[in-house]
C-alpha cells in the first residue's frame, strides 16, 4: 500500500471519528443527556471501526478502538452517575468495541496471510511446471553427452593430452545431470511413501554418508540425539534426503577443527530434528530468501536445496526453520506434530 493512499485511508477514518463524536457532544451540550441519541451514535463508532480493520488489519482495529474509547471518555466521565444501569452498559459497549475490533482485525490477518500464501503457491506451482518442462527437455542430450564422453574417456590412457579435458567434461556433465535432477525434484508434485521412521537412526546413517567429506574438510560431526525418541510415520527416503541436504550445507560453511551437530529432542507434543553449525551464519538481508527457489550464495549452487527440503518438509505436514547461533553458527530446525 503506498503512502499517499495510506494516508487518504486514515483520513477517511479519522473524518468519520470527527463527524461522529461531533455530533456525540453537540447533541449533548444542546439538547443534555439524550439516551437514545447517544446510543445511536456510539453504534455509529462501528463504522469507522471496520474500515481501519479491513484496511489495516489488527493494527488498525486496536488503533481505532483506543482512538473511540479515549475520545468519549470525557462524556463518560461528564454523565458518570455512579455505575448506574446506563454507565455499566456505556462500560459493556466499550468493552464490546474494542472485543469486535480485535475480532475483526485478526480474521482480517489471517484471510490476508492466507491470500499471500495461495498467491505464493500458485507462482511456485507456476515456476515449478516451467523448470520441469525446461529440465525434460535438457536431461535426455545431457545423458547422451555424459554417457557418450565416458565412453570416450574409457578408450584413452591416463597419459593421453585430451584424458584430462575429456574428464572435466565427464564430471562438469555429471555436475549437470545433478542440477537438472534437483530441477525435476523440485517441478513435480511429491507422492510420499511413509513408513514409520526413528530420527535417530536416520540421523545416524546420514552422517554416516557424510564422515568421509567431513573428515576432508576437517569439520567434526557431532550427535546429540534424544534416547526414547517417537517413531513418525514419514517418508524415509525423502526425509534423509533432506537431512543430507542439510549436513552438506553446514560442513560446507564450517571452518577447520569446528563441529556440525546433528540433535533430535521431543517438546510440547512436537520432534525436532536440528542440524546446526559453527559458520559465519546468514547475513541479514538473506534471511527473507533463504527457502526461496534459484536462492543461493554458492558460486556452484542453483538454489534448490533449501527450497526442495521445506517443501518436502511441509508436505509431510511439518515446519522448517533457523535461528543464529551464540556466539556464531546457524541451527536448521524441523518439526513433526505428534
Amino acid at each position: 500500500m503506498s503512502f499517499k493512499r495510506k494516508g487518504l485511508k486514515w483520513g477517511v477514518i479519522i473524518s468519520m471519528l470527527g463527524a461522529i463524536l461531533l455530533l456525540h457532544y453537540l447533541t449533548y451540550f444542546i439538547h443534555g443527556n439524550m439516551r437514545y441519541e447517544h446510543a445511536v451514535h456510539r453504534m455509529l463508532f462501528y463504522l469507522p471501526l471496520v474500515l481501519g480493520s479491513v484496511w489495516f488489519g489488527l493494527k488498525g482495529a486496536l488503533s481505532v478502538s483506543a482512538a473511540v474509547i479515549l475520545c468519549n471518555l470525557p462524556y463518560a466521565i461528564i454523565s458518570w452517575q455512579g455505575l448506574t444501569p446506563e454507565d455499566f452498559d456505556i462500560l459493556l459497549q466499550a468493552v464490546l468495541l474494542v472485543m469486535v475490533g480485535i475480532l475483526l482485525g485478526f480474521l482480517v490477518e489471517r484471510e490476508r496471510a492466507k491470500h499471500k500464501a495461495l498467491i505464493q503457491a500458485e507462482s511456485l506451482a507456476s515456476v515449478g511446471r516451467a523448470v520441469s518442462e525446461i529440465a525434460h527437455d535438457i536431461k535426455t542430450p545431457l545423458m547422451a553427452i555424459g554417457g557418450f564422453t565416458t565412453q570416450v574417456l574409457r578408450c584413452l590412457s591416463p597419459d593421453d593430452p585430451k584424458y584430462g579435458k575429456l574428464e572435466i567434461a565427464v564430471k562438469q556433465t555429471a555436475r549437470l545431470e545433478a542440477m537438472v535432477r534437483e530441477l525435476l525434484d523440485f517441478g513435480k508434485p511429491l507422492e510420499l511413501n511413509r513408513c514409520k521412521v526413528d530420527l535417530n537412526e536416520l540421523s545416524r546413517e546420514a552422517l554416516a554418508l557424510y564422515r568421509p567429506l567431513a573428515k576432508q574438510k576437517q569439520v567434526n560431526l557431532k550427535t546429540d540425539l534424544y534416547p526414547s525418541a517417537p517413531e513418525l510415520m514419514l517418508d524415509r527416503q525423502r526425509i534423509l534426503k533432506v537431512l543430507v541436504n542439510l549436513i552438506t550445507n553446514a560442513v560446507q560453511v564450517s571452518p577447520e577443527g569446528q563441529g556440525v551437530c546433528v540433535r533430535t529432542r521431543s517438546d510440547n507434543g512436537a520432534v525436532y530434528l536440528e542440524v546446526s553449525d559453527r559458520g559465519s551464519g546468514i547475513k541479514q538481508k538473506d534471511k527473507r530468501m533463504v527457502f526461496q527457489p534459484f536462492f543461493s550464495t554458492k558460486e556452484d549452487g542453483i538454489g534448490l536445496g533449501l527450497a526442495i527440503s521445506k517443501k518436502i518438509v511441509e508436505t509431510h505436514g511439518g515446519t522448517i526453520d533457523f535461528y543464529r547461533n551464540t556466539p556464531k553458527g546457524t541451527t536448521f530446525t524441523i518439526r513433526f506434530e505428534l
